[in-house]
């Protein structure tokens, strides 16, 4: 019976210590996608400081700002959870991560309104175009 018991807290320590692998390569994951969209925010913005701007284009700027600070919460959280053991810090992380995926949420919401309303500029712009 003791046999088993050992058997059984060895694959329970080894399952422990995937989850913590996994939990950290999804952590790093994370950090490659706020790299990816503070690029784009970057990019976007040099963009728009060389050419004009619409209302829409505006949006679509700020939503992406918002998508990569939404982003940066997210990973935070994620990294801090998986920095510590105590179950407080764990939460407070968690709420952290929510309220990042919340943030990301808004801005792409910001990004489809802001999209939709430049494809409806540019159907009206050419309308006679798109129905010949």
């Amino acid at each position: 019976m003791k046999k088993n018991q050992l058997q059984s807290g060895d694959e329970e320590q080894k399952n422990d210590e995937l989850i913590q692998e996994l939990n950290q390569k999804i952590a790093a994951s994370l950090w490659l996608q706020f790299v990816g969209q503070f690029a784009e925010a970057i990019y976007l913005s040099q963009l728009a400081k060389l050419q004009p701007e619409s209302n829409e284009e505006i949006i679509n700027l700020v939503g992406q700002w918002m998508l990569t600070v939404g982003q940066a919460l997210e990973d935070i959280g994620q990294t801090r959870q998986n920095l510590t053991s105590e179950q407080k810090a764990q939460i407070e992380a968690q709420i952290q991560g929510i309220q990042g995926d919340a943030l990301q949420a808004i801005g792409s919401a910001l990004q489809v309104v802001a999209s939709e309303e430049m494809l409806i500029d540019y159907l009206n712009d050419n309308s006679e175009e798109v129905t010949s």
